[in-house]
């Protein structure tokens, strides 16, 4: 992860940057090229720094957001279903999706809304609904 101090890198090798090219706009051409070379060279190897630094931001920038992402979708989820006889419901229904029952176990676990499939009437003694994905029945 991408903390504090690699921020201040990155903003730190920026303002290098900017100093090194305030330097060579003030050097006297009578210098030779060889200072210049050399203010180009750590110039750019500063902008390198400053360019790795600011990728790494970049993309812990994206894995949080993600994350963000992934965790409201989790919240609004667990906002949307109720536990009811021993499985979770949908409180309002959407198109083309069963409203339930899903198998408490998958959800509880990994959060998942696996619909429970009702098992024929001679197998009721072992449960009325099994889970096709942890095999679990429920009555």
């Amino acid at each position: 992860m991408v903390d504090i101090a690699s921020i201040s890198a990155g903003i730190s090798s920026i303002k290098v940057a900017l100093d090194i090219t305030k330097e060579l706009r003030s050097i006297d051409s009578s210098l030779k090229d060889a200072e210049v070379k050399l203010k180009l060279a750590e110039l750019i190897e500063t902008l390198s720094d400053a360019k790795i630094s600011m990728s790494e931001i970049r993309e812990e920038n994206q894995d949080l957001r993600l994350k963000i992402k992934e965790l409201e979708e989790k919240l609004n989820q667990t906002e949307e279903v109720e536990f009811r006889n021993g499985h979770y419901f949908l409180k309002n229904p959407k198109d083309g999706k069963a409203n339930g029952p899903f198998c408490a176990k998958c959800y509880t676990d990994n959060d998942k809304l696996i619909p429970e499939s009702e098992l024929p009437s001679r197998f009721h003694r072992l449960g009325k609904y099994q889970c096709p994905k942890c095999s679990s029945t429920t009555m």
